[in-house]
């Protein structure tokens, strides 16, 4: 488990590098079907461009599926009834698991309609059911399951690649993705921000130095 001094190494590398981190990008607190895709869709792919009109890589995934759903997407019941192909072809053909992104979404927001789980607030009211459903489809991991709470509106960490990368920046002994969140919630706690704040702080300034280090 980490102890109260890899927090405040943490906390010491975070005010080095980051400094005030700036605010959350908002997620899909009141779309679940746009939430649940870029959930997924996030996985191993290039969240892409948020300028209007140009979006590209997951942000564009989503904002096609949300086009075509008339700008309010908050009905699994919409999205499990939908045809991976079709799903695919309004988001892209990503691949994870062996499987099309697509397939997966479908599935999942299957599981979460099976356990009454149908717009954003309902997973606020049955998180340990919708949790459960989640994580029983293939290609549904927990750090995703981090991620899609995020976009729902709860706060959390994603410990993807870039998160992780800077906490074992100084503190190489931290190896699980809980342990990870464990002590970025606990940095944010004394930093005085959200945790999903200090997360995509980490994210932004992670994936920079990976850019400039490339140049």
């Amino acid at each position: 488990m980490p102890t109260p001094h890899d927090q405040d190494v943490l906390v010491a590398y975070a005010k080095e590098t980051i400094g005030t981190p700036g605010p959350w990008p908002g997620g899909w607190p009141h779309d679940i079907e746009a939430a649940l895709i870029d959930a997924v869709f996030s996985v191993r792919a290039t969240y892409g461009s948020r300028v209007v009109g140009s979006e590209t890589g997951v942000f564009g995934a989503v904002t096609r599926w949300r086009a075509h759903r008339d700008g309010h997407a908050d009905d699994l019941h919409v999205l499990a009834d939908t045809a991976p192909s079709v799903l695919a072809q309004k988001t892209n053909a990503g691949r994870i698991a062996r499987r099309s992104k697509a397939e997966i979404v479908v599935e999942a927001a299957n599981a979460l309609k099976n356990v009454g789980v149908r717009n954003a607030a309902d997973v606020l009211e049955k998180e340990e059911p919708a949790r459960v459903a989640y994580r029983s489809v293939k290609g549904c991991g927990p750090v995703t399951w981090r991620y899609f709470r995020m976009l729902v509106g709860l706060d959390d960490v994603k410990p993807d690649t870039w998160v992780m990368r800077f906490v074992q920046d100084r503190l190489p002994h931290i190896h699980t993705t809980d342990e990870a969140a464990l002590l970025i919630a606990g940095a944010a706690a004394e930093l005085g921000v959200e945790a999903k704040q200090l997360d995509h702080a980490i994210w932004l300034y992670r994936r920079s130095r990976k850019a400039a280090s490339a140049a």
